[in-house]
């Protein structure tokens, strides 16, 4: 629940932002309303929440620790990518951060699959959100 509650407060810290500079932007027809974002990223972080805790439930195997440490980093960069979009406006760095993300969700799936088949399938939803937002930051980041 921590992880949602830390998304919920990230997340809550843009509204001043979503209304002012967000508005201004130039963005892809393909962006969903405002409305949808909250719901989505509560689903998601349920998603997270639920891997996270099957990942360290999980006995010990040769990968383990590095999808823990791919769990944790694309975390964190999750994370970051809030403040670094909407606060600073950093439209380039949130689109590296993203891609990051991509990456690193991409490989947590991969090697989660034979040991972790739950972990893998969860986080396909999350991984099709994420490469979907980097089209979206993209997009910002191109246009404007």
């Amino acid at each position: 629940m921590a992880l949602i509650a830390i998304g919920g407060i990230i997340g809550s810290l843009t509204k001043p932002e979503i209304s002012t500079w967000y508005s201004t932007l130039h963005r892809s027809t393909l962006t969903p309303p405002n409305y949808v974002f909250p719901v989505a990223w509560t689903i998601l972080y349920g998603i997270i929440v639920a891997c996270g805790w099957l990942i360290w439930r999980t006995i010990s195997f040769p990968n383990l620790s590095v999808i823990k440490t791919l769990y944790v980093s694309q975390l964190i960069l999750n994370w970051s990518w809030t403040p670094l979009f909407f606060h600073y406006h950093l439209t380039g760095l949130s689109l590296v951060v993203l891609g990051a993300m991509d990456i690193l969700v991409c490989a947590l799936i991969w090697l989660a699959y034979r040991k972790m088949k739950a972990v893998s399938l969860l986080m396909n939803p999350y991984l099709l959100w994420i490469l979907f937002a980097s089209y979206l930051n993209f997009y910002i980041w191109w246009c404007d």
